[in-house]
């Protein structure tokens, strides 16, 4: 499986693996809240890494327990990589509060720490140490999963509260100065804003945390607040693929579909619709077409499937004769059991049961 790997992303990981390394030491000699959220925002970018090692073709091999294979694994991937960067920033959080509500007795105890290891000038190499490595770490996730799982979700993802203001001001600047636009606009990736505000955080608590010491926990919160926003929307997307529902552009263009397969000589109702994406580039289906029973089976199925093949990869077709077109097939008909033909279609062809 890791053979199959493209090299990029292998180089991405061990990268975004040592800078992680390096930021647990860094976070372990200053004791700073700040940093630890810092070494958390590696491990995710790394991980953010890791989730396109899903997208190997052996992933997606059909076996006997499941039909798809794990074509669903690099949504599930994604979706996980979103969760943990939610959870530590709970977990951050709340260490942070119980900083603010702990009492002198962590206050001294942090200092002497500090008084340990070093002086201020110490403190300041730890510190933008810190903000060089996981700007690195970030950017490194960021170029190595272009085209994959995770760079999709946050091309089609909503956009985070923290975009929406960074859009704001990018509009601000780019009035002014509009050569800019191409940078800024429409909105900003989103690790390169928590690029921005690791750095504010972390330069935060360097220059106000001596004198202060409620700026660690506060700059922790603030910087908590911000990876959470920021992969809530990665959440929400992923999570609503995992629960089998389709996208609200999505749906427009099967109405479409369904509109026109409706039209197809023979076909009386399409009912029992049933469509959900499979993964971010398949949508499976399944319908019921009631035709006159005259209608030629064949001929009204193909059309069908080629009226929906164009949205739905993946589709199940269910083809009802109907006994009901006139009242004298009503009667001849009262004490018969109605005829059903099934047919499964699929990227790989047609198959038919009787």
């Amino acid at each position: 499986m890791f053979s199959e790997t493209d090299v990029r992303v292998k180089t991405g990981g061990v990268i975004c693996l040592v800078l992680t390394f390096i930021l647990s030491y860094l976070t372990n000699e200053a004791d700073s809240l700040v940093l630890s959220g810092s070494t958390w925002l590696s491990i995710f970018a790394f991980f953010a890494i890791v989730s396109s090692v899903t997208t190997n073709k052996t992933w997606s091999k059909r076996n006997s327990h499941y039909t798809y294979g794990y074509t669903r694994a690099p949504v599930m991937a994604v979706f996980a990589t979103s969760l943990l960067a939610q959870l530590f920033s709970v977990f951050l959080i709340k260490e942070s509060f119980e900083h603010l509500l702990g009492g002198h007795g962590d206050v001294v105890e942090h200092q002497e720490h500090h008084e340990e290891h070093g002086e201020h000038g110490s403190k300041s190499f730890y510190f933008i140490t810190s903000i060089i490595v996981t700007s690195l770490s970030l950017l490194v996730s960021t170029y190595t999963v272009i085209g994959q799982p995770f760079h999709h979700v946050l091309q089609v993802s909503s956009a985070s509260s923290l975009q929406e203001h960074a859009a704001d001001i990018s509009q601000a600047i780019c009035y002014v100065v509009p050569g800019l636009s191409r940078l800024l606009l429409p909105r900003i990736n989103s690790m390169i804003l928590l690029i921005f505000v690791n750095m504010f955080c972390t330069l935060f608590t360097l220059f106000f945390g001596t004198d202060f010491e409620w700026c660690d926990p506060i700059a922790t919160i603030a910087l908590s607040i911000g990876v959470f926003s920021t992969t809530m929307p990665l959440s929400t997307y992923t999570g609503k693929i995992l629960l089998q529902t389709t996208s609200p552009h999505i749906h427009n263009q099967i109405d479409r579909c369904i509109s026109e397969a409706s039209t197809v000589e023979g076909v009386l109702e399409l009912k029992s619709a049933q469509f959900w994406q499979l993964d971010f580039s398949q949508i499976a289906g399944s319908v019921d077409v009631r035709v006159r029973r005259d209608a030629n089976d064949q001929m009204v199925l193909s059309l069908v499937t080629e009226k929906l093949h164009n949205i739905v990869n993946v589709l199940t077709v269910e083809i009802i004769k109907d006994s009901s077109t006139s009242w004298g097939s009503v009667y001849q008909n009262f004490d018969q059991v109605q005829s059903v033909n099934a047919y499964n279609t699929n990227n790989y062809g047609i198959t038919y049961h009787n």
